[in-house]
């Protein structure tokens, strides 16, 4: 009977469900502290290279700002020389002198009077 015993034995084994060992997998998705420092150093350096670009905008625009303001500044002084020479052209007319003498009293003596060039 020994025999017939284990038979019986193997054959109720398969008739039994075999249970499947549940793995239990621990999947970490948190981010590591090291990777916590490179996520906030490449953020610090984002930051700074964005502010050097925005701060480099700036001074150009400041720059523009101040060479029109120069240039109209030239450009206003120019206007007012070209008015000066040609009032300097004006009254340094001969005609002109003669007329402003006689108006004031003076004579015109022509053997007393000396040509002077004029420097430049």
């Amino acid at each position: 009977m020994s025999m017939v015993a284990r038979n019986i034995q193997h054959q109720q084994e398969p008739l039994q469900p075999q249970r499947k060992k549940k793995v239990i997998r621990h999947v970490r998705h948190t981010v590591t502290k090291g990777e916590r420092v490179i996520i906030a150093l490449m953020a610090a350096a984002v930051f700074l290279v964005a502010a050097f670009i925005v701060n480099n905008y700036v001074e150009l625009y400041k720059t523009n700002t101040e060479i029109q303001g120069l240039q109209q500044q030239v450009s206003n002084q120019t206007e007012i020389n070209a008015g000066l020479s040609l009032q300097v052209d004006e009254y340094s007319n001969p005609e002109r002198i003669i007329e402003k003498a006689k108006e004031m009293g003076m004579t015109f003596q022509g053997d007393q009077v000396k040509a002077v060039q004029p420097q430049n």
